[in-house]
This record gives C-alpha cells, sequence and structure tokens, in this order.
C-alpha cells in the first residue's frame, strides 16, 4: 500500500507538467475533428469551434479532390457541431477537410485534411486500437504521458478506437458535483481524442467512474451525477444507437437523455464487435455486489441475440470490468451473473437467482464462438484464458510511473501480469487476429530497452469454427450448443435446433465410443431444444462415478455435429 500511495503522490506532482495537445487551428477549434457513427454509407464528424464561424466538410476518395460537400451552417462559439458525411461508399477510403471562416471575412480557409475509411467488407485486413483507464481527472493519469500513448496509437492507424471507460467523469463526489463540472471534464478531454480520431473512428464504453449508473439515476432525478454524465457525454461525443446499422439498447430515456446509447454492436470486415454497460441497470447500490444486475435482462438478452445470429469469423466483446466491479479476469469470470457460482466460488446459485436466463454470461460467449473479452479497470496488462476464450485486460495509457496498476492489482490475474503504460492494437486478418501491447514511455525514461512504440507482449487467436453447418441456402442451419454446465455433477442440460422438419438423433458416448444414453431419436418439427443428461450410475450428489469426458452427437439429413462434455466427481 505504501508503494502504491508513493506512486500517486508521484503522480500528482507530474499532473502540473500540462502541454495542450496540438490542434490544426487552435485558435479557432478546441481540437481536431472527431469522427464517430461509421457505417457502409456515412460517418458523422464532430467539430467544438471557439467562435462563431460558416463551416462546411469536403471530401472525396482522393487526397486533396474533394467532390462532395455537407451544407454550410453558422455555428456557436464553444457549441459543438455534428455533421454527417453520407451518401458513401463501402469498404473506401475518404479524405476530408474542414472550409471555415469568420464573420467578416471574405474567403474561406482550408483546414488540414485527414482520412477515413467505411465499413470493411469481409475479406479485409484492418487495424483498431483500444485505451482505458486514462484517469486524467483525478490526477492518476498524467496528460504528458497520455500524449505519448496517443501519438503510439495515431502512428499504428488503425480504422477506429475503442475506449473502454474512466475517462470523462469523476464520481468522487457524487452528491455535489454539478452539470456545468460534468460538462468541463468531457470537454477537457476532446483533444486526446483529436490526436487520433480525426482519422480514426471513436466508440466509447462506461466505466465506473463516468458515474451513469442506475442506482445514481434514481437519485432526486433529474438532479443526479447520471443525469448530468449522459447528457454531457451526449453532448460532445457522438456514440451508436439503434439504425439500420447497429443494434443496441432502444430505450428512450427521460430529462432529455434520449437514447442512452451505452451498449451496441456492428460488423467489421470479419468481425462482430459488442460493447456492454454493466452499470446503467445496477439500482441497488453504486458499486455492484453479488447477485446484484449488472448486464440487466434486456441487455442479456440482446446479447445472446446478438451473438447468436451473427456468423462473424471473430466476435470481440467490451466492458469496463466483469460484473462492473471487484478485480481480475477469469477469478471473477466464474462468479456470480457472469459464471453462475457464488462467493465461494462453489456454490451454484445461477438458476435461484437468474430465472430465465439460459445460462451464464461466460458460457454464453464461450457457447457462441467469442474469441476475446476486454476490459479495464485494473489498470495494467494481463492475458488469461478459460474455456478458450481470452480475457485481456488493457493497460493503462497515462501512468508516468508504468507501476499502478501492477502494484494494485496483479495478484487478482493468473497469467501474463505487465506492468507497463500504453495501449492495445489489433489487427484482424481474415486467418488470425494479432492482439499486440504497444509500449509508452516518456522521452526521460526512454532507452535501449525501454522503447517508446516497442511491442511488449503479442499473440494471435483463429477464427473460432463453432458445430454449425450451414444449409445451401446459407440461411438455415442445425445447431448443438455446448452443454451447461460444464464440467458438470450430476446432470446437465444440451441446447440444439433444427430449421427443417426431419429425423434427428442425439446420443451420448463415454471416452471409448461406447452409447451411454440415446436423448432423443424421432422426428422432429423446427425449433430450438433441450435435452437433459445425467453419467448413469450416479446418485443425487453425483458420488458414485469417477470424473472423466464424454461426447454428445446430433446427427440430422443436414449433416453431424458433436460436443465434448467434462463430468466430475
Amino acid at each position: 500500500m505504501q508503494d502504491v500511495l508513493r506512486i500517486l503522490c508521484m503522480a500528482m506532482m507530474m499532473h502540473f507538467c500540462y502541454t495542450q495537445s496540438a490542434v490544426a487551428d487552435s485558435s479557432l477549434f478546441v481540437t481536431d475533428p472527431i469522427l464517430s457513427r461509421p457505417t457502409d454509407r456515412s460517418v458523422t464528424i464532430t467539430v467544438v469551434p471557439k467562435k462563431i464561424l460558416q463551416l462546411y466538410v469536403e471530401y472525396g476518395t482522393v487526397s486533396a479532390t474533394y467532390v462532395s460537400q455537407t451544407p454550410t451552417i453558422a455555428t456557436i462559439a464553444n457549441v459543438p457541431v455534428k455533421m454527417l458525411m453520407n451518401d458513401l461508399s463501402p469498404d473506401t477510403r475518404y479524405y476530408y477537410r474542414l472550409g471555415y471562416k469568420e464573420n467578416g471575412a471574405s474567403q474561406f480557409v482550408s483546414g488540414q485534411e485527414f482520412t477515413f475509411t467505411t465499413q470493411r467488407s469481409k475479406g479485409s485486413t484492418f487495424k483498431f486500437g483500444i485505451t482505458a483507464d486514462s484517469h486524467l481527472y483525478d490526477k492518476k493519469g498524467i496528460p504528458v504521458m497520455m500524449k505519448v500513448t496517443m501519438l503510439n496509437l495515431q502512428n499504428a492507424r488503425p480504422d477506429f478506437v475503442l475506449d473502454l471507460g474512466d475517462t470523462f467523469g469523476d464520481d468522487h463526489q457524487p452528491t455535489t458535483i454539478m452539470q456545468q463540472e460534468m460538462m468541463q471534464l468531457h470537454l477537457n478531454f476532446m483533444p486526446y481524442i483529436g490526436m487520433v480520431c480525426h482519422s480514426s473512428h471513436f466508440f466509447f464504453c462506461l466505466g465506473n467512474h463516468e458515474g451513469e449508473s442506475g442506482y445514481y439515476l434514481l437519485q432526486t432525478p433529474p438532479d443526479n451525477m447520471a443525469v448530468y454524465a449522459t447528457l454531457a457525454r451526449k453532448y460532445y461525443y457522438a456514440n451508436p444507437y439503434p439504425d439500420a446499422f447497429y443494434t443496441g439498447n432502444t430505450a428512450v430515456e427521460n430529462f432529455g437523455m434520449g437514447y442512452p446509447e451505452n451498449y451496441y454492436t456492428w460488423e467489421w470486415g470479419d468481425a462482430l464487435f459488442v460493447v456492454l454497460d454493466t452499470y446503467r441497470s445496477g439500482i441497488a447500490n453504486d458499486k455492484p455486489e453479488g447477485w446484484d444486475w449488472t448486464l440487466g435482462e434486456k441487455q442479456y438478452t440482446w446479447f445472446k441475440q446478438t451473438l447468436e445470429n451473427s456468423a462473424a469469423k471473430y466476435k470481440f466483446v467490451f466492458a469496463h470490468h466483469i460484473r462492473g466491479q471487484g478485480r481480475g479476469g477469469i477469478i471473477m469470470a466464474k462468479l456470480f451473473e457472469w459464471g453462475g457460482y457464488g462467493n465461494n466460488g462453489t456454490t451454484w446459485g445461477f438458476g435461484a437467482n437468474r430465472s430465465g436466463w439460459a445460462m451464464p454470461i461466460h458460457q454464453l460467449m464461450v457457447n457462441n464462438g467469442v474469441n476475446i473479452f476486454f476490459q479495464g479497470h485494473d489498470h495494467l496488462f494481463a492475458q488469461e484464458m478459460l474455456d478458450g476464450l481470452v480475457y485481456q485486460e488493457v493497460p493503462m495509457p497515462s501512468d508516468s510511473t508504468y507501476m499502478i496498476g501492477m502494484l494494485a492489482n496483479a495478484d487478482a490475474y493468473s497469467s501474463n501480469q505487465l506492468n507497463g503504460t500504453g495501449t492495445l492494437v489489433v489487427t484482424v486478418a481474415p486467418t488470425e487476429a494479432k492482439v499486440e501491447y504497444i509500449r509508452s514511455y516518456l522521452p526521460r525514461d526512454t532507452s535501449a530497452t525501454q522503447r517508446n512504440g516497442s511491442v511488449a507482449f503479442s499473440y494471435t487467436v483463429a477464427p473460432r469454427v463453432l458445430g454449425i453447418k450451414k444449409y445451401n441456402s446459407g440461411t438455415k442451419s442445425i445447431r448443438l450448443e455446448q452443454n451447461h454446465p460444464n464440467p458438470f455433477n450430476p446432470g446437465t442440460e444440451i441446447q440444439n435446433s433444427i430449421a427443417e422438419a426431419g429425423i434427428v438423433t442425439l446420443k451420448v458416448f463415454d471416452i471409448l465410443g461406447r452409447e451411454v444414453a440415446v436423448l432423443v431419436d424421432g422426428h422432429k418439427a423446427p425449433g430450438s431444444y433441450t435435452a437433459k443428461f445425467s453419467v448413469p450410475g450416479t446418485g443425487a450428489l453425483g458420488t458414485t462415478k469417477a470424473s472423466g469426458v464424454f461426447f454428445y452427437q446430433l446427427r440430422s439429413h443436414a449433416g453431424v455435429l458433436s460436443q465434448k462434455a467434462i463430468f466430475i466427481k
């Protein structure tokens, strides 16, 4: 604890070394333009002028040649402007620049040229970046360090950047913070995002310190931190909301909040991206504990449908943290609504506490081929794996001591904990996706062994092929899910579905290939089914058989699918 306090004190001393991020015309704009809400046909651009201007955006597919232009608008000083570049072509690189003039000026001035791509087509190779826990608002994070990381991310040239929260807000004084303070906190971070997101699309995932929890939403509405924070975030930043391209939270909230833009999904190239919110559904207290709700039933149902309906090669899921609070990755993933077990990790309580849910969140991701779950919250790099699913903790981008998260939270993880400061860059290609931890160092700390922009850790994941056989139409399938729970004792359930009527069998075999049980054998109508299996010879406590592996097989005219089940004594 003394080491952590010493490091925090050092960080607070360095906080005063603030230098403003570079902006193309800092006398007229708070930051360079910020791109967001990309689709196959459009992108939103946000600009915050410091003065009254006439403003437009011109763009085209060839550098320095602009064949399209947005309408010219009159701006208000310090009020963000969101403009839509539309009628774009899919999987295409565009170049754009601002055109603007001050009141009384005779001619428009052309700004710096930037670039972006629309939605990538399947089979494309692309990059995206991830940041989390900048904490500039409470002095754990240092502005000059943050700038180094953002320049490294800019050099990677990702298509887009996801920020996993603890970025804008400060919930340390939840009952006294005012709307204007929250507005200023969100405005303060724009120059850092603008360093990269003038040419990379920006997506945001809520952290706990943003203060947008269901608990705070209920406190003296609309005069509370959560309402203030939601309004401020939406005022300055454009996150996705449900439309023809994105799906997400369809709720329309009171007090001018509208769509909360807190969870959403989209596809890009061969990958599905899902951003979750583990806070807005939690109303029991300000920090979810035990079986307190985190995703909520509506978000869980949407998440389940999103994963099940996607045939993407890669599936990446993002949240600030498992269950919103606590520390760690796969240890936390085994507990409560995420893993189904109670505090001691051995008492199964999922059915009693999440009635109507098909399975815990971790099992839902495993069954549906999620490759990596990315989270922040713990301020270090750590990479773990559970049931073939990678749990990836994202390092802090602004820690000038390089040790805050490592000293405080490394013991909450089981493998690949690394200190340092930086960002993640993921390259997605048709045959593999590569994750790289890019280190950041201040010039004073750079040496032969501490190189800014170096790769501290990397690994690859392959496309996950589920037990699904497609019909010739490409729209119908048979599906055999991973049994749940797995491992199991004494019984488990096997979900399966068929698209066309016919004779179906579902059988269980032991490790030697001997038939153990016939769960289904007969004509079945199209639909989804659940079969129950218990190991023969086990009593109520499952104590008469040794641990072992079983295989279960679904057979129909569409094909044969198999999965493995593990019985633990």
